[in-house]
């Protein structure tokens, strides 16, 4: 199977583009655990990860969330987490100190911009 362009992803994966016999060049992410494909996906993929001009993985770190995405997720925190350990303090069956660990825990999860 010929190939190009590839490159090391997560989880040892491979991305390329393979020469499709009626398509031409495609995009093809390369599993070598993959048996649904109509050639030896294990061979190509062993192929590229022995070919030097394959690229290594680049770990991307996530972009931070944004101040509308931190106070979206400590609204559910609050709602999913906090809230049922208040109304428990309430009828007396948990601490009142468990949630305001609770509420103390998720505000550094997710501070609030200054």
């Amino acid at each position: 199977m010929e190939y190009r362009n590839a490159k090391h992803i997560a989880n040892g994966l491979i991305d390329c583009e393979i020469n499709h016999p009626d398509h031409g060049w495609i995009p093809f992410t390369c599993d070598p655990a993959d048996t649904g494909a109509a050639f030896d996906t294990a061979a190509l993929h062993a192929a590229m990860a022995a070919d030097p001009d394959t690229a290594p993985y680049v770990y991307v770190p996530p972009a931070p969330p944004t101040p509308e995405q931190t106070s979206f997720l400590r609204g559910l925190a609050y709602r999913n987490e906090a809230d049922p350990l208040f109304f428990k303090a309430q009828r007396g069956e948990a601490a009142m100190d468990e949630w305001l660990a609770k509420v103390a825990e998720i505000k550094a999860r997710y501070p609030e911009e200054v």
